[in-house]
Parts: C-alpha cells; structure tokens; sequence
C-alpha cells in the first residue's frame, strides 16, 4: 500500500482516466477525473465514510495507472470506452444495457401496447429506456387513465362492463377511437405524456382536497415516473432531430478544444488558437467545421438502440451540465 500511496502523490493535478489494477494485473475499477491526483488520492482517506463496495475495492488495488487528456470530456469519452471494452468488475455504469427495454405500439391488433426487449418487426418503437420494470408500471398507468384494453379479444369483459375499458374489440367506433390513442402516443410521445400529466395533477389536487392522502401519494408516483420518462425521451428526441453539436473548452487563455459531436458520438475535435482567427469567433468556428461535418455526417448516422443509450445519455448529460463548456446546435 505505501508504494501506491508513494504513486498518488507523483499523479499529476490534470484531467484523464485512472484504472485500478489487481495483484495479477486485471484491471478493477476505470475511472475519470479534472485532477487525478486528488480523485485517485480521495479513495485512500476517510474510508469510514465509503461504501462497502469501495472499501472491497480499495483492499483489492494492488496497482493504479492513469492516462492524462486535454479536457476531462476527453477523459469521460476515454473511461466509456475503456469500460465497454474491458468491463471491470466494480465499475457499474453502461454494464447494464441489456436489460433495458422498449414500448412497442402496434396499430394492427387490439392488444397494442407492448414492452419489449428488443426491435424485431416494423412496429413503432419507443424508446430504449433505462428502467426496465418501471415501463410495465408506466403502462398500466395509460391503460387506466385511457380505459385502454389489457386483455385479448373476449366475448364477455368485466372491464368493459364497469366502464373501466373503452373495448375497441366490441364495435368499429370503439376500434377507431382506441388506434387514435395509439397513433397519439406513437406520433407525439412527449405532448401525450405532458397531458397525461396535466390530468394526473388535477386527479392528485381532486384527492387531495378529499383528504385521499393515500391515493394521492400514489398518483404523484405515477406523476414522477412520467416525468422521468419524459427526461430521457428528449434526448432521444435531440437524436432523431438530427441536430449536431458544437462544444468548445477553454484550455487557457486563448487556446480552445473543438468538438464536433453527430448523433451522440464525437467525431472529430482539435485544438485551435483563437487569436489566429480574425473574424467572430463562432461564427468562424461554425463555417470551419462546415466541412468536416459533411465529412463525418455520412459516417455517422447510427441507429439509438440499447448498445449505446448510456454512452450517448452520458456525454449530453455531461455537456448540458458542465460549466467548463460552451455549445450551440448546428
């Protein structure tokens, strides 16, 4: 252990990834940083207050090796490659893909809403979303307050009789009414959900004021699962527009990292100096890029699926939230 400790104080205040390593060698753990000395340094002092997965790590790491980048963007792109490439055993993040799931919309049966593991026909598909076992919930809360059909074709129906299913299976009206509902989700997801949530607010309010505390707190579950659901629909939805990012990091003074980012992966960056640039400077970093982005764009229009939710959730997440950088759309 004093020979790490010895390695920690020699780690370089900058911005990469470090990967911890077991006595044979394998490596643990990957992780990233703004200042790899302090983050790796961070795992070694009040060990009271870490979990007992990071105090089993800790106890393992008989080595620790790091590679430095220009931005800690650089070094979060660097850790989700390294991680889907090795797949160390403490590292959680983006090992989790194959669970998620899907809401599949199918116009052509009674029975139209369905989660899915995967895609496999030419029926409308949502998603993938990260909460698996959330959207069988999410769907029960649509069947409810849409009176949508959770059954097969019956000639007798309890639901339908106690008004709680409109039963497009009994007349063509009631078939036509329930494919608008189906189109409406599938065409419009966000703007459906946004009045299923005007209308649960006013069903908690309407509880509420019944003194229904109990089925009050229910529907604000309901009401926060939507709304989770809607959080990770819009960047779905940034993909599918097809709008691309600029994003620039000061590196000092005058010296700025450039990032073209296209469906979610970065394809290009460089380093440019701001005082070789004569004109505006966004207006000059948008017309340089121009041309890569053609470049790139052929290259690059990959299909959101499971495999890369999490990378692509990861980097806009990182991007929006960060104070270090700067962005338009282009």
């Amino acid at each position: 252990m004093s020979s790490i400790k010895e390695k920690i104080k020699k780690l370089p205040k900058k911005p990469g990834i470090y990967m911890m390593k077991d006595l044979n060698g394998n490596i643990i753990y990957v992780g990233k940083s703004k200042s790899l000395r302090d983050r790796v340094k961070s795992y070694f002092i009040n060990t009271d207050s870490h979990s007992r997965k990071i105090k089993r790590m800790v106890k393992n790491i008989s080595d620790i090796s790091i590679v430095i980048t220009d931005t800690e963007l650089d070094a979060l792109i660097l850790e989700c490659e390294k991680i889907q490439e090795i797949k160390p055993m403490y590292n959680t993040l983006m090992k989790k893909y194959e669970n998620y799931k899907y809401i599949k919309i199918d116009l052509h049966e009674n029975l139209g809403i369905h989660i899915v593991d995967d895609i496999r026909d030419d029926c409308i598909y949502l998603g993938p979303y990260t909460m698996d076992k959330k959207l069988e919930e999410y769907k029960k809360i649509v069947e409810e307050c849409y009176k949508l059909p959770n059954c097969k074709k019956h000639t007798k129906c309890l639901r339908y009789d106690l008004n709680k299913c409109i039963g497009p299976c009994r007349n063509i009206e009631n078939e036509k009414k329930y494919k608008e509902i189906l189109k409406s989700i599938s065409s419009n997801f966000e703007e459906f959900n946004l009045d299923l949530l005007k209308n649960l607010n006013y069903k908690m309010k309407e509880e509420t004021i019944l003194l229904n505390f109990e089925k009050a707190n229910e529907i604000k579950k309901y009401i926060d699962l939507i709304s989770s659901i809607l959080k990770k629909q819009k960047i779905i939805n940034k993909l599918n527009e097809n709008k691309d990012i600029l994003a620039w990091i000061n590196l000092n003074e005058n010296v700025y990292k450039l990032y073209l980012i296209i469906n979610g992966s970065i394809v290009y960056s460089e380093i440019i100096d701001i005082t070789k640039i004569n004109n505006n400077f966004k207006d000059e970093l948008i017309l340089n890029i121009s041309i890569k982005k053609i470049k790139y764009k052929e290259n690059s229009m990959k299909k959101i699926d499971k495999s890369n939710i999490d990378y692509i959730n990861i980097i806009y997440n990182y991007i929006e939230k960060s104070e270090d950088i700067s962005y338009i759309y282009i």
